[in-house]
Formats: C-alpha cells, structure tokens, sequence
C-alpha cells in the first residue's frame, strides 16, 4: 500500500465513546478503531444479528439498520475526516487573514448513508474497502502506475483514465489524478469548525469568505446578490451565463454538471436507485431518499400551531407549510409580469402564463425559470445569457429547421418579446414590464396612429406587438460582416439569425 506524504506533527484524538488515544499515523489510527470495533461487535461469526448498530462517536447519532458493515465503513470514515479536519486546522494557521468560520456545531456524520463500502472501478481491478484511506491510496496507484498510451491518428501520447465508463485522457499525470478524484469524491481538506470537506484548499478558503460581511461594491448586477471578494462574484457570474449546450435538443446549461443531470433526468430512462420497500425506482440518491421517508408510518410531523391540523411525513415539507402559511413574509409569492396577479406556488403561475397568456418556455426548456424582482415578488426570468459558442450552435440548428420554424412564426398571431434596452427607434405601442398591459391586449392589426405613440423607456424591459418590431437583417448582415472570415458564410449567417430571431418572437424572448 502506497503511502500519502507524511504530515508534520500529525496527532488525531479518538472520539470513540470516552476513548482519549492519540495516533500519529493513519495506520495507527485505523489499528486502534479495528480494536473498538472488535471489542463492539464482537465475533462476527457468533454474533446475533441486531436491529440497530450505533455509532458511539462524540456528538454523532448515526445508527446502520441491521448491518455491521455499514457500521464499520461509517466508523473508519471518521478517523479519515479527522485527518482532513488536522489539515485543514493546520493550513488555516498559515492565512490569519482569512476570516473565522461562524458555523458553530461539527459536522461529524458525514459519509452518505446506506454506503456498503468504497468500490474500485478501475479496469480489471473489483477490490472493496471499508476504509477510505486505504481505498484512495489504492486508486492513487492505479494512477501513478498508468503509462501512456498513443492517441488515435496522433504522434501523441497520453494517458488515459481506465475508470469504468470513462474515456478521459490527459497529458500530465497530476492532471490525470485530480481527473480520478471525481470518480471517487475524494476531499483532501476540512474546516476544523464544522468539518464541511473539499476537494482543494481554494474550496476550502472560499467557505471563509462566504460567511464574512459582503462588500458593497462587489454586486451582482443580474440578481443583486453581494460578495466578500472579487473571486467569489466572477464564480458567482458565470453561473447566470450557459456555457454548455445539449448534444440532443436546445436546452443549454451553466456547467457540465448541470448538463450530466438535464441529460440523465430528460433523455435517459436508467433508473439506478430501486426502493427496499416497493417496485419504485429513481434517477438518484436523492430522489430515493425522499420517497423512502414516505413508508417510514411512525414517523409523522404536525403541526404545532394551534388550531391547524396539517401533517406530513416529511421535516422539510413542515417547514415549507409553516412559511407558507403560518409566517408573515417567510415565503417569496409569484407574481405575473403581466397582470400582476399573485400566486403562492410557481406550479400554478406557469399554468397562468401559458393558458392566459399563452407564452411558451425557450426551446429544449422544459419549464420558466423563476427570479426575484425589485418589489421582492418571483416573476418569470426574460433574459438568459449565453456564450458566443452556444448561440452559433444553437443558429446552426435554427437554420436547419428554418422551414418549419418560419411555418410555427406564422401560425402564431401573438407573442411577449421583451428587450432588455428599448430602442428609441422602435416603433409599436409597448408598456413596461409590470404594469397591467399584456400581449393580449395588443393586436397585430394596430393602426399607424397607433404606431406613431411610442412609449418605450430606455433601459426597460417591454412589450412589443410582434408586426411592428424592426428587421434584425440590417444588423445580422453587419453582425456577419465583422465576426465572419469567409464572405461565403454571410449568406447563411444572415438567414440563421432570422430564423432564431423568429423563434425566439414566438417563444416570448428577444435574441440579445
């Protein structure tokens, strides 16, 4: 077993029961919890199954149903958090500057429940651990025993990640590593006050600065949020921006991550996670536990105000009742943007807007996206933000469906377009967002008196009768001209604009 650089001064104090035993080295460590377990259990092969296995370490209220293993994997994961707590209480004594942790409690229950033990993916190797510090040193020689390989139709070699279901290649090997840890979810520090791990120092320096006071030139200028360091805002900006874009529709993402789930949850049918009790089955962990909570009969929360009967099964659905019912201003109302009628679930708002209204969500969306305005009311999201790379992909497929997305823009005798600057050039009848106007109100068939009353206010978002909107042609032409280096592509160009241009009319949206 290949060991991990020795940490200087490294002492972790056992919080087995009343247990005040100190190691200096994992290996002593996990010796020492071999021993608790030993003396806890017993022999395994004599020992009466029980219902409940406790965890008797200080502050931690884990209980395994029914399975020693689980229990062990649970107890060997607290010395390995131990550890990451030490160096994360060392690191901090290097940077005084950074702010205090204000999260009081430790967090010491952190591995997820129901874990069996860690499992090896890599090629060829099925080795189990219930340990994980034995099990990332394990994967770490895999790693530092790959060689290279060449890449296809290349002179290059690089070296390949051999984790099941994974074709990553890089051409560094600490790369390789860092590349490995997202299979295993490794973290490689924690904070010594509420034992929140993470996967590198940075993460971990980031939890400080998100708990100090904000300052109030660092603001969000999409959602009005502040931050207590540059770094914090530009992470925070990038997450209003898709990066990413779906290889199967025209649904684009923030993150990959964010497109792994769209892609498991929309165009896949795997449902990996069964339930224990009945035949449901779920996409995630998450999910399962949520339903589980369901059969748990002896366990029902209710209601503590006096004079309401309601219960549920679930801590988190009570405390959504209660702000919803029971505290004055503890949860956000939808509003509509244009009729300003108020709703208490966002559910019932979308109904609203598409059978009243008659908007439609963006292409490849599946449902609006919700966001808090000025007057602290949820109102649906106009504007979204996109890379350069996306929306030339996203036109690219606009002009393959030209035909049938200008046959759609016809049929449509009405559509919400709002801008996020109003033109003084625009002409049409328009009414700020908010106020009692709406689409319906409007008619393509607006007389030129009508025409002649511009009310747009400049930086406002508007409404726009869908006729009277300028043709982008002129600015598509000059769009191509600077950002196109062959004069064959401005023809295409030009016409996919149009094309996105007329199904973003009819989608309620405004190309910005």
């Amino acid at each position: 077993m290949m060991a991990t650089k020795r940490l200087d001064h490294f002492e972790v104090c056992c919080e087995w029961a009343s247990c005040d035993f100190r190691g200096c080295t994992m290996e002593e460590l996990s010796d020492h919890m071999t021993i608790h377990l030993r003396d806890y259990l017993g022999d395994r092969d004599a020992l009466e199954e029980l219902d409940e296995y406790a965890c008797l370490w200080t502050g931690c209220d884990f209980v395994s149903m029914g399975s020693p293993t689980e229990l062990e994997v649970h107890a060997f994961f607290h010395n390995y958090h131990s550890k990451l707590r030490f160096v994360g209480s060392q690191l901090l004594k290097s940077r005084p500057d950074l702010p205090g942790c204000s999260q009081e409690v430790h967090n010491n229950n952190l591995l997820p429940e129901g874990s069996d033990g860690f499992m090896c993916q890599w090629e060829n190797c099925d080795s189990t651990f219930n340990n994980p510090e034995w099990f990332y040193r394990h994967v770490d020689n895999h790693v530092e025993s790959a060689e290279s390989q060449s890449l296809p139709q290349q002179q290059q070699q690089a070296l390949f990640c051999q984790w099941t279901g994974c074709d990553a290649f890089f051409r560094i090997r600490y790369r390789l590593r860092e590349h490995v840890r997202s299979h295993t979810q490794q973290r490689l520090v924690a904070c010594p006050t509420c034992g929140s791990m993470f996967s590198c120092n940075t993460k971990l320096y980031d939890h400080l600065h998100r708990q100090a006071a904000p300052v109030e030139s660092l603001v969000c200028e999409h959602c009005g949020k502040s931050f207590s360091s540059e770094r914090l805002l530009r992470d925070h900006v990038r997450q209003h921006v898709n990066q990413v874009k779906c290889p199967f529709c025209d649904m684009s993402c923030t993150t990959l991550a964010a497109l792994k789930i769209h892609i498991r949850f929309r165009h896949c049918d795997e449902r990996p996670f069964p339930c224990d009790f009945c035949d449901k089955r779920f996409k995630n962990q998450r999910d399962l536990h949520k339903h589980t909570e369901v059969h748990n009969e002896g366990t029902v929360y209710r209601c503590t105000v006096e004079g309401c009967d309601y219960s549920c099964h679930t801590f988190p659905t009570m405390t959504h009742h209660f702000k919803r019912v029971h505290q004055v201003g503890g949860m956000s109302k939808y509003k509509c943007h244009l009729c300003d009628k108020v709703f208490s679930w966002c559910y019932t708002l979308t109904l609203h807007l598409r059978n009243k209204h008659q908007l439609k969500w963006p292409s490849g969306h599946s449902r609006f996206r919700y966001r808090k305005d000025v007057d602290g009311f949820l109102k649906v999201n106009m504007v979204r933000f996109e890379t350069v790379e996306v929306t030339k992909e996203i036109m690219k497929n606009m002009k393959k469906k030209k035909s049938q997305s200008l046959r759609r823009s016809n049929r449509r005798t009405r559509a919400a377009v709002t801008t996020v600057t109003a033109e003084t050039s625009e002409s049409g009848r328009s009414s700020p967002a908010g106020s009692s106007s709406s689409p319906s109100s409007s008619s393509s068939s607006s007389s030129s008196s009508e025409d002649e009353d511009v009310s747009s206010q400049p930086r406002s978002p508007v409404y726009c009768v869908m006729s009277s909107i300028p043709d982008l042609e002129h600015e598509a032409a000059s769009f191509t001209q600077r950002d196109l280096h062959d004069p064959n592509d401005l023809t295409d160009a030009t016409s996919a604009v149009q094309a996105l241009t007329e199904v973003a009319r009819g989608l309620g949206m405004d190309v910005v």
